[in-house]
Order: structure tokens, then C-alpha cells, then sequence
């Protein structure tokens, strides 16, 4: 539990599995397709191929499967809620994911109410940067939300997602979706089992911080 005084002045969203409803991208299947091993992370497998045509190959078929996903993708429970509210407290929120921004862009149109717009940073590994666990994307993101990293919440249901917050500085909250099957990510500073949770982090927050201005 995370207890120095801070105020988030952004939040910053992992895509599938967090602001989507887990499942829909089965990644044993893709490293199936593509013959990636099972301990192996898709994307580093990728880029380890040495033949540029089996490469490309395997990027296509991680496209295709990524697309199809993203047509059948849900909104997480209380997403939608979460976003309107966020906004309501004029809060700066974005989305930092290791999928394509086509694939993002086709989900969020599953969103009720939802518009990309709403979203003023959305960093996809189609950015120059390096993918989540290194905290790269989040330190870009940062910049161009103009806020300090450390009044930047990151958001995501994976490890990776808690690396890279706190590689780059920022405070991190690990989504357990499975509380029951999952062991929650020891080295975030806050682990919620519900989107909705994230209010009363920030509620706190604020607190926290006006009680140091005193």
C-alpha cells in the first residue's frame, strides 16, 4: 500500500485486460500460430526472428488475430462509468498498450458513450519507443500529457504494465482480475480487484496531498 503523499493529475490505462473485459486475445493460440514458445512474450519473440519473411509473417498473423479480438472485445466492467467520471473530476486519462492502435481503435468502438477523443494520449507499440515492461512509453506519455510522471496512475492488469510504471516513476495499480486465482503484483503500490476501486485511490490521494499543503 502506497502511503507518500501524491495527486494524480493523469491516468494512464492498459488496454486488453484492463479497460477490456480479459479473454478475448488468447495468446496460447497466437504463440501456437506463430510456433513462439509458451515461456516466451509474443512481441520479443517476433522481434528475435532473424529471417525478415518469417518475421513479417508473423506480424500478419499476429494482426489478424489482434483484429478479431478487437471486434469481439467488451468494455471491462465499470470502464465506461470510470472514464466519464475521470473526466468529471478533469482528470487527463490515456491508454499505453502492447497492441497495435488499429486494434485499440476497433475495440473502443464496442465502447457505449466511449469516443477516442476522450483519450489525449494513446501510446501503442506502433510509437518509436520500447513496449511495456520498460517504462519508455510511460515517461512519453507523461510528456505529452505536460504533467510530471510521478502525478501520472498507471493502470493494467499485468506485470508488465506494474514494470514499466515504476521504471519510469510513476505510481501503479495492479488490476487483478482473477483475485482468486491470481497472485496480485506484490511490487505495485495499490492492487484492486474493480475498475470503480480506482476512485477512492484518488479520493486519497488528493487528501493526502492538500493534508501536506497544511
Amino acid at each position: 500500500m502506497h502511503s507518500r503523499p501524491f495527486s494524480i493529475r493523469a491516468v494512464l490505462f492498459d488496454f486488453d485486460g484492463t479497460l477490456t473485459k480479459p479473454g478475448a486475445l488468447d495468446f496460447s493460440v497466437i504463440k501456437t500460430a506463430i510456433e513462439c514458445p509458451p515461456d516466451q512474450s509474443v512481441l520479443e519473440f517476433i522481434e528475435g526472428l532473424r529471417e525478415e519473411k518469417r518475421k513479417t509473417e508473423a506480424r500478419t498473423i499476429l494482426k489478424r488475430f489482434e483484429m478479431e479480438a478487437a471486434a469481439n472485445s467488451e468494455p471491462n466492467d465499470g470502464a465506461e462509468d470510470l472514464i466519464h467520471h475521470l473526466l468529471s473530476e478533469n482528470l487527463l486519462i490515456g491508454i499505453i498498450s502492447r497492441n497495435s492502435l488499429e486494434s485499440i481503435e476497433r475495440a473502443l468502438l464496442n465502447f457505449t458513450g466511449i469516443e477516442r477523443s476522450f483519450f489525449r494520449v494513446i501510446i501503442s507499440r506502433d510509437e518509436s519507443v520500447k513496449c511495456k515492461p520498460s517504462g519508455d512509453g510511460i515517461l512519453l506519455a507523461a510528456q505529452r500529457l505536460d504533467v510530471n510522471v510521478e502525478d501520472l496512475l498507471v493502470v493494467g492488469d499485468n506485470i508488465f504494465d506494474i514494470h514499466a510504471g515504476r521504471d519510469a516513476g510513476a505510481l501503479t495499480v495492479f488490476l487483478n482480475n482473477k483475485p482468486k486465482s491470481r497472485t496480485p503484483a506484490a511490487d505495485s503500490d495499490y492492487t484492486i480487484s474493480r475498475l470503480e476501486e480506482l476512485r477512492s485511490i484518488i479520493r486519497t490521494g488528493r487528501f493526502l496531498s492538500a493534508e501536506t499543503i497544511r
